[in-house]
């Protein structure tokens, strides 16, 4: 067995991440984000310990997971999820169709290695900065689009404009 959870509740307290190891449940639970805490982290290992997993979702103001199974603006989500997944090299946001909950994922084969504090405090650092992503996850979910503002708005908008242009030239 590669690892235990109870060797990354260990390392978790070396680097003083606060975190709540539930055996029952075999995860590590903690809150990570922005200074609201909008984003629950889960830890776990599958594969005998040999794979690592922690996953985010995005927690609401009563600090309930996220769905967005009463938006009509899913179709916007997606496309905003698949940039950021294209634009992040470290990780994958997901959408499960059936929950409706939207997640951050980090998974790394140990096979026969033990994960390092460096490595861990690096994947927490990734998933907190992941939990900056609840505000516009909840406007694109409210209102169907990106929170922009003046000149930003205009200059993305004259880009989408311009590679629509350049797709209705090219026939596709």
């Amino acid at each position: 067995m590669a690892m235990t959870l109870e060797e990354i509740s260990a390392i978790f307290d070396e680097i003083n991440w606060k975190h709540t190891y539930k055996k029952e449940d075999d995860v590590i639970v903690s809150i990570g984000g922005n200074s609201t805490s909008n984003i629950m982290l889960f830890t776990r290992l599958s594969e005998d310990g040999e794979m690592f997993d922690m996953s985010g979702r995005i927690i609401n103001d009563e600090g309930e997971q996220l769905s967005t199974k009463e938006s009509k603006h899913i179709a916007p989500l997606m496309a905003y999820l698949l940039l950021r997944n294209y634009e992040t090299k470290f990780g994958t946001w997901e959408f499960s169709k059936e929950s409706g909950i939207v997640s951050y994922a980090v998974e790394i084969p140990l096979e026969d290695n033990k994960l390092t504090a460096k490595q861990l405090k690096r994947i927490t650092s990734m998933m907190n900065s992941s939990g900056d992503e609840a505000d516009n996850i909840k406007h694109i979910l409210e209102h169907g689009s990106l929170p922009l503002d003046g000149d930003e708005a205009a200059k993305k908008i004259a880009e989408l404009e311009a590679m629509l242009a350049q797709l209705q030239g090219s026939g596709i």
